[in-house]
């Protein structure tokens, strides 16, 4: 069986923006499906119908019929139009970034390798994973980084910062999750807090749930609840505060989910004591640790 042409030749980084020709593109030069200039040029045996190469097999993909005028038709009907391709190729047309200021104008054919070159393609800053959101052009990116040496060193060491309390977080989490089984919620930065935070959501008993923390419970305490995701069922469970000495941990069993707080958060009103946790052990490099342990089945 013949093989679908786009799978011998990967399509042009251009594909997909709109080229504007100095003159209008011929019709007899368009893909009758897009009515643009016909990419990677193919026809058909037997109309004789125009199409991009992309066009086409999405076509035949849907149905194995001819677009244009129903007949059956397959990738074995379907070839290459070279001489439609040179003529394609041969159009003049402007830069895709002239409206950037770009006065290029050439053949078709060698729009792509001007495009990779072209000092006026919008390109984002080196420091764009750190959070830089400036979208400059390759002509401008050198002086952009010249004149933002102090905003990108901030970018970078809030970045580095925000890597080191994941790693931190991350391996205590490993640590913990080797002791027992149990969902392992490590919280960087607690003492900054504030306000509720909830922990992503896990699976036990073969529902959802998720942990909050309220940081607003009395004498400079935080209340630490389990929430039912997506569904309305209690059960008892227990919550654990980790030390960094295990014999100290802090183990709350929890055995009494009201009925008209189903479908809400249960749990101690001042499990954790924020004015203590440093001293006490259970801030560790600036996290806490809690440990939820689903013990018996949901119920209503």
């Amino acid at each position: 069986m013949k093989r679908r042409p786009s799978e011998e030749r990967s399509p042009s980084p251009s594909q997909n923006t709109e080229v504007q020709f100095v003159d209008a593109c011929p019709d007899d030069l368009q893909c009758q499906i897009c009515l643009s200039v016909a990419r990677d040029a193919v026809v058909t045996d037997e109309c004789g119908h125009l199409f991009c190469q992309a066009c086409i097999g999405t076509a035949l993909e849907l149905k194995p019929q001819c677009p244009m005028d129903r007949n059956p038709l397959t990738w074995a009907q379907v070839r290459k139009d070279v001489r439609t391709q040179r003529r394609i190729a041969a159009l003049q047309c402007y830069c895709f970034h002239k409206s950037h200021g770009c006065t290029w104008t050439g053949e078709f054919g060698d729009l792509e390798t001007h495009t990779e070159k072209c000092e006026h393609s919008p390109v984002e800053c080196t420091f764009a994973p750190h959070g830089c959101d400036a979208v400059v052009t390759k002509r401008t990116l050198a002086d952009h980084m010249t004149t933002n040496i102090v905003s990108h060193l901030s970018l970078m060491c809030r970045s580095m910062s925000t890597l080191m309390d994941d790693n931190v977080a991350q391996q205590q989490e490993l640590e913990l999750c080797r002791r027992e089984d149990r969902f392992i919620w490590v919280i960087p930065r607690f003492e900054n807090r504030q306000g509720p935070l909830y922990s992503r959501k896990f699976c036990a008993k073969g529902l959802q749930w998720y942990i909050g923390v309220d940081f607003e419970s009395p004498d400079e305490h935080a209340g630490v609840y389990l929430f039912a995701e997506g569904h309305n069922k209690r059960v008892d469970f227990k919550l654990i505060l980790y030390n960094a000495d295990p014999k100290k941990d802090k183990i709350h069993e929890v055995s009494d989910w009201a009925l008209d707080y189903k479908g809400k958060g249960w749990g101690p009103l001042k499990f954790i004591d924020r004015a203590s946790s440093f001293q006490s052990g259970f801030l560790v490099n600036g996290c806490i640790r809690i440990g939820a342990e689903i013990d018996g089945e949901p119920f209503e």
